[in-house]
């Protein structure tokens, strides 16, 4: 008899797990904050829930959600953002293995703990990590990347490019990727970075965990506020910015600790700014300065873009 119960006691926990998975596995993280509507898997997520491996965050169309895994790496996601968080990353819940995390759309942050994720998957190539903070956005067939501390790569198939200057970012689409610039060159030729680095223009929404220093990621044009040449949000966005601090190490702290500061700006690669909205499939634009979304045009390079 007792054989029996130990039989159907095991079987009942296969069936649930074979249900749901998040039932029998140990928490991977947990959620800080989150702001309307955030999903893992189905689940509403609130303060404190939990986050299993193998689940699938998404935000709605207001949604910011912030996580916080058991090494102290934290995840922040925006608006319309679908993430799965890799099976690999922990085993047992406990020892860290390679991890990955899987990005199909939307903004994100993400920032280094201790042993930590070591890549991002996106549709359009590969993040490769070495303890840092960043920004990076997918969104019309298009990868965009901005450093704040650390190192961070992308690649596809042979072809790579690093990050290592705080507040530098890349474009990555159509078959190519762009060189390093530094942002506030991109905001001078008209990078609408409301759309393409939405988390830096509303900073205030996150958590202080969360937060960057982005002084210095803001052209000096944007800083002379109010100025009429940038649109509003990136006005908002540089006159709330956080000072510079100190350069911290690129491993963060305990969670809670804030982050590093950016230092110089990277060199300018002569405004690739955030490039065409066509489909990955697009043909290359690198050799086409400025071209792109909220770029400069035929009006002097007087447009701009309007951020969302």
């Amino acid at each position: 008899m007792r054989n029996w119960r130990l039989f159907f006691t095991a079987l009942s926990c296969a069936a649930l797990s074979a249900i749901d998975p998040a039932i029998a596995a140990s928490p991977i993280g947990n959620t800080v904050q989150t702001s309307t509507t955030v999903s893992a898997s189905g689940r509403v997520l609130e303060k404190s829930s939990p986050v299993f491996f193998n689940d699938i965050l998404r935000s709605n169309a207001t949604g910011i959600g912030q996580f916080i895994f058991n090494d102290g790496g934290r995840l922040a996601i925006g608006p319309s953002a679908t993430v799965t968080i890799d099976k690999s990353i922990y085993k047992g819940g406990k020892s860290v293995q390679q991890a990955s995390i899987q990005a199909s759309k939307g903004a994100f942050r993400f920032i280094s703990g201790a042993f930590s994720v070591k890549k991002i998957n996106t549709p359009y190539g590969t993040i490769g990590i070495r303890g840092t903070a960043f920004d990076f956005t997918i969104r019309n067939g298009r990868v965009y990347i901005l450093l704040f501390r650390g190192a961070v790569s992308f690649c596809r198939g042979g072809n790579c490019k690093t990050l290592r200057s705080s507040c530098d970012y890349l474009v990555a689409g159509g078959g190519k990727i762009s060189d390093p610039q530094a942002l506030s060159a991109g905001i001078d030729q008209g990078l609408n970075i409301g759309e393409v680095f939405p988390l830096v223009v509303n900073q205030s929404k996150l958590n202080s965990q969360f937060r960057q220093g982005t002084r210095n990621c803001f052209s000096r044009a944007a800083q002379r506020t109010p100025n009429k040449s940038i649109s509003p949000a990136v006005n908002a966005a540089a006159a709330a910015a956080a000072p510079d601090t100190p350069d911290t190490p690129d491993t963060p702290g305990p969670p809670g600790s804030p982050g590093g500061p950016p230092g110089n700006s990277g060199k300018s690669n002569k405004g690739f700014g955030n490039g065409g909205e066509a489909d990955d499939s697009g043909p290359n634009e690198s050799h086409n300065p400025g071209k792109g979304h909220g770029g400069p045009h035929s009006d002097g390079g007087k447009s701009k873009g309007k951020d969302k």
